[in-house]
């Protein structure tokens, strides 16, 4: 087989493509025949050595993954040979990594892939749209019928899109935010009610407009930093800003005077410590994504496909920050 591995710290430059053996399974793993993989910026972090976990070499790399079992060790459960699941993220990338022709995963990381998608999005569900529910449901508390005004920054992304098509489906009023107006048709093609571009208009001055000068409800941030004053300045009074990762890559500050004022809220998610390994949230956030699934009320947004001998070409591309969806390899 051929997978993906990397020594070293840098760009996607470190990445190889090296030989290896198909993985043995060891008990409660199974062995996939991977047909698609989902890429995610955590996977970026993670060989730039900017993740909150640092690489082993020789290092995986890889998250989330769509295949066919190949093979299964002992305690695998009801999971069977030649049928179709998902490797979700629910493993340390330390120990798996999904980007190869074959990959292992324990079987709590394994769900079966619903009949009703292809390979390429069933490769784009788990992180993206189980950081979405977790962080506006467990987190924010996003409810159904209850008219919130969400507000979603870098709403192009995976996790964005998802969030979006989650916080309307709860019936709230959704408004995106982009760095540029390149997007802004695109974004409300997705359902956003209202797009702004951050770099082009004051966030504030937009939102007061919006929301006739209530401001917004919650907010699902993936940028921290400096940015989080501006959602702080935007924000209505006992709202909740999320933040789910850190795009800008600065020091977050803590907005004291507008949470004293506001009585605002600020709240963080890691997918896998919050949602994925607690039993019950899990469970809900699972079934609330097949069912959305199920009856097409949740689409994975595909922008963009690469070969596995193209994985540095791809995240290249993700850095860019060109990406409107899923960026994918397939096999």
């Amino acid at each position: 087989m051929k997978k993906v591995v990397f020594n070293e710290i840098g760009g996607p430059e470190v990445l190889q493509l090296q030989d290896a053996n198909i993985p043995i399974p060891e008990d409660n793993e199974v062995v996939i025949k991977v047909k698609s993989l989902g890429l995610n910026r955590a996977e970026l972090l993670f060989f730039q050595g900017q993740y909150i976990f640092q690489p082993e070499f020789p290092a995986q790399l890889g998250l989330e993954a769509a295949g066919v079992i190949h093979s299964i060790g002992q305690n695998a459960g009801y999971f069977q040979v030649g049928q179709e699941v998902c490797f979700m993220p629910n493993v340390m990338p330390t120990e798996y990594g999904y980007v190869g022709e074959y990959a292992v995963a324990p079987i709590e990381a394994v769900i079966p892939k619903p009949g009703n998608i292809s390979f390429e999005e069933a490769a784009a569900v788990w992180m993206s749209y189980a950081t979405a529910y977790g962080g506006l449901v467990f987190r924010g508390g996003l409810k159904e019928g209850a008219r919130q005004t969400v507000l979603i920054s870098a709403a192009s992304s995976s996790v964005g899109l998802s969030a979006m098509q989650v916080a309307k489906n709860h019936g709230a009023t959704v408004i995106a935010t982009t760095r540029t107006s390149k997007k802004k048709d695109f974004l409300k093609e997705q359902g956003a009610d209202f797009v702004i571009a951050t770099e082009e208009e004051s966030l504030s001055e937009q939102i007061k407009a919006i929301t006739d000068g209530k401001g917004f409800d919650m907010a699902f941030d993936p940028i921290a930093g400096q940015f989080v004053n501006e959602l702080a300045e935007a924000a209505g009074n006992e709202s909740t800003i999320v933040i789910y990762g850190i795009l800008s890559l600065e020091d977050t500050p803590l907005p004291l005077f507008p949470m004293l004022i506001k009585g605002i809220r600020i709240e963080a998610i890691h997918l896998v410590f919050h949602v994925l390994q607690h039993q019950e949230r899990f469970a809900q956030t699972r079934d609330h994504i097949l069912k959305g699934l199920k009856h097409g009320v949740y689409i994975p947004v595909i922008h963009k496909s690469f070969s596995l001998e193209e994985v540095a070409d791809a995240y290249r591309y993700m850095e860019s920050n060109a990406q409107k969806g899923k960026i994918v390899i397939n096999i």
